[in-house]
């Protein structure tokens, strides 16, 4: 081993990708690993000259590392000498497409002496075997987000879920505004079409967690990385990246992606206005302003961008000639806690089922969606001004959110991630570890968030509660 480690550091060039992982593997503890910069510069650097055709014009033949000085690319010490896959196609096993599915159905049927007839591959054969395909096979090409077929899925899901709000959000606020008639009198409904709409948003809200709760629960209970006899969240990690993804779960992963997309796209519509601007417009004010003396072309764009925004610049979240994007008037006070939120769950989603860590997925999904339900219910019930029903549903949500999102997400799940993932991953596992020193302080990032978002909004929740208990309304 100590003579292949020589005899590449004396060539001064890296090895194959697979040679450095396995190298990397069988002594993890003498192979120094660049922090995560590094290693994300290399890579993205081997990315570019991998690209057909583009990699050939921009890349010297002998490969850009032969560019830089000895010390830097000489394998293992070089701090941009090593390379690594940055997915598990290499030694993960292939998720089972369609033609595959197929393919073994004819070789199974032929195997078990059944005769294949012409009727076998009529219209309700071929939905037959995509139902198979789809509910009954495991670790299929719909459980990872990122695989075309997967992504199909996904925007089919997006649209029905829009289709499906469009169709329930005015009667759920419809309710609301017949709820707030009977409660508040007649006046207020004209006064609080505001609140009416998001009554309607919590009522779709709270039938979603649910429903996605009460799945998550039947599906989950009998799982062995709930149950700590069974080896608990160790079992996060076990057998990973090869973990079978039973249909249940990439329903389950597809559906939560497709509400929580759908919810980012929301924010995005309630929060902006998108207007065209007429390019014609815009080049006669240069040319009037040029006319007018005003010489310098960044002072002439601001008078521009004065003379035709309607409404003042400050409500201008982007212009350009063509089009303009303003902040709406309907925009919320909790855009930019919102925001982050979406942002950060929705990368959480497609990075952990590109990475395959299904499993870990699903245990945030649920968590979240259990505390989602009493903080519905705890809304809907202060818009109804059922005093009694909004303390216990109040006091539900606060104890539910510690115990899910301030207890088991940080100690439990986040715990697992930093104790468990790199021993079992690493250390007894089949992963890179170049690959865990690239991107480990990316997720942590991402998780940290999620922790401080949580503790964010309780402070919220204690304050409304001080409300409650000192005024009696929230």
């Amino acid at each position: 081993f100590f003579m292949l480690i020589s005899s590449i550091m004396s060539a001064s060039i890296s090895p194959p990708v697979e040679e450095q992982r396995r190298i990397r593997l069988k002594d993890r503890t003498t192979i120094p690993i660049p922090s995560a910069p590094y290693l994300l510069l290399s890579n993205t650097f081997d990315m570019a000259c991998d690209i057909p055709y583009l990699g050939r014009k921009i890349c010297p033949q002998n490969g850009w590392r032969s560019l830089l000085p000895n010390e830097w690319v000489e394998f293992p010490h070089g701090k941009l000498s090593h390379s690594f896959e940055s997915s598990f196609s290499r030694y993960a096993d292939r998720d089972v497409s369609y033609a595959d599915f197929v393919r073994w159905e004819k070789v199974n049927a032929k195997n078990s002496g059944m005769i294949h007839t012409p009727n076998g591959e009529g219209l309700s054969a071929t939905l037959q075997n995509y139902y198979n395909y789809a509910f009954n096979t495991n670790s299929t090409e719909l459980g990872m987000l990122t695989n075309p077929m997967a992504l199909c899925v996904l925007a089919a899901l997006v649209l029905i879920v829009r289709l499906l709000k469009k169709a329930f959000l005015p009667k759920f606020s419809a309710l609301g505004r017949r709820l707030g008639r009977s409660t508040h009198g007649p006046n207020w409904t004209k006064e609080n079409e505001e609140r009416i709409v998001k009554f309607g948003e919590y009522v779709y809200r709270l039938c979603y967690h649910s429903a996605v709760s009460i799945y998550g629960l039947w599906y989950f209970h009998d799982k062995s990385w709930w149950n700590k006899s069974q080896g608990g969240t160790s079992n996060l990690w076990d057998l990973h990246p090869n973990h079978p993804v039973e249909p249940g779960m990439a329903w389950y992963y597809l559906i939560q992606s497709a509400y929580n997309v759908d919810a980012l796209i929301s924010l995005l519509e309630l929060s902006f206005k998108f207007e065209w601007v007429n390019p014609m417009a815009y080049s006669s004010a240069l040319n009037f302003l040029e006319k007018e003396h005003v010489v310098d072309e960044g002072l002439r764009k601001q008078e521009v961008l004065k003379m035709m925004v309607k409404g003042g610049c400050d409500k201008v979240f982007l212009w350009t000639p063509l089009f303009q994007i303003k902040w709406s008037s309907t925009v919320r006070g909790d855009f930019r806690e919102m925001m982050a939120h979406h942002i950060v769950t929705n990368i959480l989603i497609f990075l952990s089922s590109y990475y395959r860590f299904t499993r870990i997925g699903s245990m945030i999904f649920l968590i979240h969606d259990l505390s989602d339900v009493p903080i519905d219910m705890s809304k809907l019930a202060n818009f109804v001004k059922w005093k009694t029903t909004t303390i216990v549903c109040f006091v539900t949500m606060v104890l539910m959110w510690i115990v899910t999102r301030l207890v088991i997400f940080p100690f439990m799940i986040c715990g697992s991630v930093l104790t468990e993932s790199y021993h079992l991953l690493v250390e007894e596992g089949t992963l890179d570890p170049a690959l865990h020193q690239a991107y480990y302080v990316f997720f942590y990032f991402l998780l940290g968030s999620l922790v401080l978002l949580h503790i964010t909004w309780f402070i919220i929740l204690l304050r409304i509660g001080w409300t409650l208990v000192s005024k009696g309304e929230t």
